[in-house]
C-alpha cells in the first residue's frame, strides 16, 4: 500500500492487525480512547472488556501461551495501568511475548500530578523486557514497530506503551506494508559444531543420562524437534514444571517431572540418579532445582542449553554451556547423531528401546482415594479422565496447583498454563478465557482453589458477558491451603491468616463461607456443587453439553495432615519426601 495520513492510534490499530492480532483485552478510558476508537472504526480486532485490568493482562498472558503469538492488553492512565503491573511481572518471569498499551495525560502535564497521572513507564521497566513513552507522535511507525521487535526477537518478554492522549491524535503519514517489511530477521545464536561435538563426547561417556525439558522448549515451538531427539538418543525426558507440556506423559521415554513441589517420585528419581543432565531452555529455578549439590554430587555432568547467556551457569555448575536456540540445537544433535551412527552408552547395544512406563506406575502417587470429604487427588483424576487430550487446564498459584503439577498429565504443547516465575493467584480465569477463545473447538479449564477464585471472582462475569464456555473447577478447602500446610510443618502449627471459613446466614453455610455457585449464578453462569467424586465427571458432562460458562465448586479435603508432598529439606531427594510419606515402600 502507498503512504497514507492517519493518526498515530489509528496507525498503532492498523499495525496490530496486520500483525494478526485477533483480539484486545482490557478496560477503556478518557486518556486511551482514542486507541479504543480506532480498533472500532478500522480494524476487526475484537475488544473484550474485563471486570478488573489485571485479568484483561492475564488474558494477554494466557492467549500468548496458549497460541505462541502475542497477546494484546490495553487500559487507560493512571489506575488503569497499574493494574497490569502483575500481569506484566507474571509474563516478564516467564519470557511471555505481550504488549500492553495505556494511556496517559497530555505531554505537557506529565509530572505535574493531574488527574489519573501516574509514571507507568519507570514503575514499568523492572518487570518488562522494554517499556516505552510515545513523546512525539509523529514517530509512532517507529515506535510500535521497535515494541514488536523487541516483544519478539531474542529472549521473548513483554513490552509496555504509554501513549499520552495528545500524541495519539498526531497526524502521522506512513505506508504500513513497508514497515512490516522492513522488520529485521530475529538471528538467534545457534549451537557450534563444536558444541555439537562436546555434547556427544559427554553422552558417549555417560551410563544414566537424561534430557530436561524447560518451558523455553514451548517457547521456541520445538517441542516436535524434542521428541525427535529423544527418541533418536532413546534416553528418558523429565520436565520442569514451566516444561511439563512440552514432551507427552504417555510417552514410553517420559520419565516425569523435577522439583521440590512440582515434581512426580519417578522424575525426581531420574534426575537424582542421572550422571548427565542435558537441560533443555529451563532455568533451574528455585522449585524445580531446591538444593544444587545434588547436580555436583557423584561426578554428575551438566550441559545447560539457553537462548541467554546470563541463565547458564547462574544457579547450576555447568560441565557445558551451549548459548543456542533450543530447536537449533535439538535439530543439528539429532541430525548428527543420524549421521555419525553413534550410540550413547546407556542404549549401546544396537535397536534399544526404552520404555519407562512401568516405572512411571511404580512409583506414581496414590490417586483412587474413596474417603470423604473428597481428596484433591481423587478430584484431579476425574477430572483428567474426563478431559480431552488436547484441554487447555490453566492454574493460579497455591495448593491446587501443585496437586495439579503433581498428578496432572499432559499430552500435546501449550496446554498446560501456569505461572512458574511469578505464581499469581487469580490469573488462571483470565488465561482460560483467553484460550478458549483462541481455540473455541477446545475444552478450557480454570483449575483452582477459593482462594484463589476470591481473586479473580469478578470476572466470572467476563465469561458471562462474552459467553466464553470454560468451565471453572474449583476445589474449595476454605483455606489458603498451601500457606496453612507450610504454617503446620515449619512453624509448629502456628496458623494465622490462612481460614477462610465463616458463617454465612444468607446462604445456611457453616462450612465454606463464600457460596460460590450462588455468586456466579447471580453474575449469570452456571453452577453447582459437588460434594462426592462419582458426582465430577457427570458434573463436568453438564458443563460441556452447556455449551456456556460453567462453575464446579468440588468441596475437598482440608485435613493438613493429608497435604501435598514437597520436599521438607529443600532437597530433590527422589523419594523421601516429608516424615509422613514414604515412597520407598
Amino acid at each position: 500500500m502507498a503512504k497514507q495520513k492517519m493518526t498515530a492510534a489509528e496507525l498503532i490499530a492498523l499495525y496490530l492487525e496486520k500483525r494478526g492480532v485477533k483480539h484486545i483485552y482490557g478496560v477503556p478510558g478518557a486518556a486511551i480512547l482514542p486507541f479504543y476508537d480506532a480498533i472500532k472504526e478500522l480494524t476487526k480486532i475484537e475488544s473484550f472488556v474485563v471486570r478488573h485490568e489485571q485479568t484483561g493482562a492475564f488474558m494477554a498472558d494466557g492467549y500468548s501461551r496458549a497460541t505462541g503469538k502475542v497477546g494484546v492488553c490495553a487500559a487507560t492512565s493512571g489506575p488503569g495501568g497499574t493494574n497490569f503491573l502483575t500481569g506484566l511481572y507474571s509474563a516478564w518471569m516467564d519470557s511471555i511475548p505481550m504488549i500492553a498499551i495505556t494511556g496517559q495525560q497530555k505531554n505537557s502535564l506529565i509530572g505535574t500530578m493531574q488527574f489519573q497521572e501516574a509514571p507507568i513507564v519507570e514503575m514499568a521497566k523492572p518487570v518488562t523486557k522494554a517499556s516505552y513513552r510515545l513523546t512525539d507522535g509523529s514517530k509512532a511507525a517507529q515506535f510500535i514497530q521497535e515494541a514488536w521487535v523487541t516483544a519478539t526477537t531474542g529472549r521473548k518478554g513483554p513490552v509496555l506503551l504509554d501513549l499520552p492522549v495528545d500524541q495519539q491524535k498526531v497526524v502521522v503519514e506512513v505506508d504500513l506494508d513497508a514497515l512490516i517489511a522492513s522488520t529485521p530477521v530475529d538471528n538467534l545464536p545457534q549451537a557450534t559444531d563444536a558444541d555439537i561435538e562436546k555434547t556427544f563426547e559427554l553422552l558417549k561417556d555417560a551410563k544414566r543420562p537424561v534430557l530436561l525439558s524447560g518451558g523455553g522448549v514451548n517457547i521456541a515451538n520445538a517441542t516436535a524437534e524434542l521428541k525427535a531427539l529423544a527418541e533418536e538418543l532413546q534416553i528418558p525426558v523429565v520436565t520442569s514444571g514451566m516444561g511439563m507440556d512440552t514432551f507427552p506423559n504417555d510417552h514410553p521415554l517420559f520419565a516425569g517431572r523435577m522439583g521440590t513441589m512440582l515434581d512426580t517420585p519417578f522424575g525426581n528419581k531420574t534426575i537424582v540418579e542421572a550422571d548427565l543432565v542435558i537441560n533443555l531452555a529451563g532455568r533451574f529455578a528455585d522449585r524445580s532445582t531446591g538444593n544444587v549439590e545434588v547436580f555436583t554430587q557423584n561426578g554428575k555432568k551438566v550441559i545447560h542449553v539457553n537462548l541467554d547467556n546470563k541463565e547458564i551457569g547462574k544457579v547450576v555448575p555447568t560441565t557445558l554451556g551451549i548459548v543456542s536456540d533450543v530447536k537449533t540445537f535439538m535439530v543439528k544433535l539429532t541430525e548428527a547423531h543420524k549421521a555419525l551412527r553413534a550410540t550413547v552408552a546407556a542404549t549401546a547395544e544396537a535397536g534399544t528401546k526404552i520404555d519407562l512406563t512401568e516405572d512411571r506406575k511404580k512409583w506414581a502417587r496414590k490417586t483412587d482415594y474413596t474417603t470423604f470429604p473428597i481428596r484433591q487427588e481423587r478430584a484431579l483424576r476425574e477430572l483428567r479422565e474426563f478431559l480431552d487430550r488436547d484441554a487447555f487446564v490453566s492454574h493460579d498459584c497455591g495448593i491446587s496447583q501443585i496437586w495439579s503439577c503433581q498428578l496432572f498429565e499432559t499430552y500435546e504443547p501449550r496446554t498446560y498454563l501456569l505461572t512458574g516465575g511469578a505464581g499469581t493467584m487469580g490469573w488462571g480465569l483470565g488465561a482460560a478465557m483467553a484460550a478458549k477463545l483462541a481455540f473455541p473447538e477446545r475444552q478450557s479449564v480454570n483449575i483452582l482453589g477459593d482462594g484463589s477464585l476470591g481473586m479473580s471472582l469478578q470476572d466470572i462475569a467476563t465469561a458471562a458477558k462474552h459467553d466464553i464456555p470454560v468451565i471453572i473447577f474449583c476445589m474449595n478447602n476454605s483455606l489458603l491451603g498451601l500457606i496453612r500446610q507450610q504454617q503446620n510443618w515449619f512453624y509448629d502449627e502456628r496458623q494465622i491468616s490462612t481460614d477462610l471459613i465463616y458463617k454465612n446466614e444468607l446462604c445456611d453455610n457453616e462450612d465454606r463461607g463464600i457460596d460460590f455457585v450462588k455468586t456466579a449464578e447471580g453474575m449469570g453462569v452456571r453452577g453447582e456443587l459437588v460434594t462426592h467424586y462419582d458426582d465430577i465427571k457427570p458434573a463436568l458432562q453438564r458443563a460441556v453439553d452447556s455449551g456456556k460458562p460453567y462453575l464446579i465448586e468440588v468441596v475437598v479435603d482440608p485435613d493438613p495432615k493429608k497435604a501435598c508432598e514437597f520436599s521438607n529439606n529443600g532437597a530433590l531427594s527422589g523419594f523421601k519426601y516429608s516424615n509422613q510419606i514414604n515412597f520407598s515402600k
